[in-house]
């Protein structure tokens, strides 16, 4: 099952739109986007992005917004798929840079109706190719946002979640997205060290 949030939360000062409160949001954190508001309203796609960086690897979060009148399964299927190709490693060097996880892409499908959906998300969720794509639904008509399930979400996948909820007024505190990423390169960096102390200490003894 996926999660819903169909009420807008009390700590959010936005209106009860998700989509607006969520473009809102991205300008503020720094996130930019070269598409024209009338390129939105006739093509009824957007992309926002910001540049990242992780120790010594460079990446970047993407929020593709596409619009639909009537939405389905199949077409989430196939916009996630897409995506996922465009964002894909190509260089030697970006495939080397793909353990660090720099890059985020949210493929968020605005939902032109007045009903709910309960589309399971968790399937369409990818770290494959270099770059973690996560789906969301937003239905601005009846303030829903449907994520990826809690049990979907488990690893690297979960702090972005949490970050994309803080940035829709879900959560008061802005978590770290690349958390997990960090622990880890510092727990295997700690474990070659002490490797390597050994590997001396046992030449002089």
């Amino acid at each position: 099952m996926s999660t819903t949030k169909a009420v807008k939360p009390t700590e959010s000062p936005g209106d009860s739109d998700p989509f607006s409160r969520l473009v809102e949001a991205l300008v503020r954190e720094g996130f930019t986007t070269t598409d024209e508001e009338s390129e939105w309203k006739e093509r009824g796609e957007k992309t926002y992005r910001r540049r990242e960086r992780v120790l010594f690897a460079r990446g970047e979060t993407v929020f593709v917004f596409i619009a639909y009148p009537e939405f389905s399964e199949r077409i989430l299927k196939q916009a996630v798929e897409g995506i996922t190709h465009l964002h894909t490693a190509k260089g030697t060097l970006e495939k080397a840079m793909t353990v660090f996880q720099t890059t985020t892409v949210y493929v968020c499908i605005v939902a032109q109706e007045q009903k709910p959906h309960n589309e399971s998300l968790g399937r369409y969720t990818s770290k494959i190719g270099g770059a973690i794509v996560i789906p969301v639904i937003l239905i601005p008509e009846i303030n829903q946002v449907v994520y990826p399930a809690s049990e979907e979400t488990l690893g690297i996948v979960r702090p972005r979640i949490e970050y994309l909820q803080y940035l829709i007024g879900e959560r008061r505190d802005a978590p770290s997205m690349h958390r997990q990423t960090l622990q880890t390169f510092w727990a295997s960096a700690g474990i070659v060290a002490l490797i390597a102390l050994a590997l001396v200490f046992s030449m002089f003894t």
